[in-house]
């Protein structure tokens, strides 16, 4: 295959697109600045016991600029820009912590470059979750012991920490994304249950009367892109 001639105005035409490379960066950095001074007034308006998490309205921003979006930007490079927005807009109103055990790479695509605390065990995640903060775990693993032994304190008031997410992963995996006591409730079709002392993922319309319900949520849309080992 032959690489066609450049011709005497591609100098220029590069030149042109280039400067209006520039306007758009330009326009976007201040949509941005703009979108932050509201985070901030959001922020300032909520009382200090106001989560700042809601598990179902990011699930819907999420599912709302995938269906809308056109071109060539990649689904799973715009899912990662929104989930990272979305996080640094939190962050803003009101730092958290981010817990992992297994899943730094869901955790880094979900909440962007920042510092991730890693555990052992998926139940040393959970166990570590103030009030406000996140975990993010793969499914299978012991990460749902302290959420029964938090339900079975009589005196206990808070609500324990809760499922808020799955999401699938380009290696097979799934992983689960659980809030501290403060973090709002998912709601959604599906949902984390303990049965007959196993966890199970289930719709939300299987729940059974006996179950107890460990949380609700969407799950996300894409699958997570994580390494993989290549064949030898």
């Amino acid at each position: 295959m032959t690489t066609p001639a450049s011709t005497d105005d591609t100098p220029s035409r590069l030149a042109a697109l280039r400067t209006r490379l520039d306007a758009v960066d330009t326009g976007i950095h201040r949509l941005l600045r703009e979108r932050f001074e509201i985070v901030e007034e959001i922020g300032a308006a909520k009382g200090p016991d106001e989560s700042v998490i809601r598990p179902a309205r990011e699930a819907a921003v999420i599912e709302n600029r995938l269906t809308l979006h056109k071109g060539a930007m990649p689904p799973e490079m715009l899912a990662h820009f929104w989930r990272t927005l979305i996080s640094a807009a939190c962050q803003v109103q009101r730092r958290f912590a981010i817990h992992t055990a297994g899943a730094i790479e869901v955790a880094l695509f979900l909440y962007g470059p920042v510092t991730v605390e890693s555990h052992d065990a998926g139940a040393d995640a959970v166990a570590a979750l103030g009030t406000g903060d996140v975990a993010v775990v793969p499914f299978d693993g012991d990460w749902w012991r302290p959420l029964v032994a938090s339900t079975s304190q009589e005196d206990n008031d808070a609500a324990p920490a809760h499922v808020i997410g799955r999401c699938g992963t380009t290696a097979g995996g799934t992983v689960l994304i659980l809030g501290g006591s403060g973090v709002s409730p998912g709601t959604g079709p599906e949902a984390a249950v303990l049965r007959a002392g196993e966890p199970l993922l289930v719709s939300a319309s299987a729940i059974a009367a006996d179950d107890t319900v460990l949380g609700r949520f969407h799950p996300f849309p894409i699958e997570i892109p994580v390494a993989r080992t290549s064949a030898s």
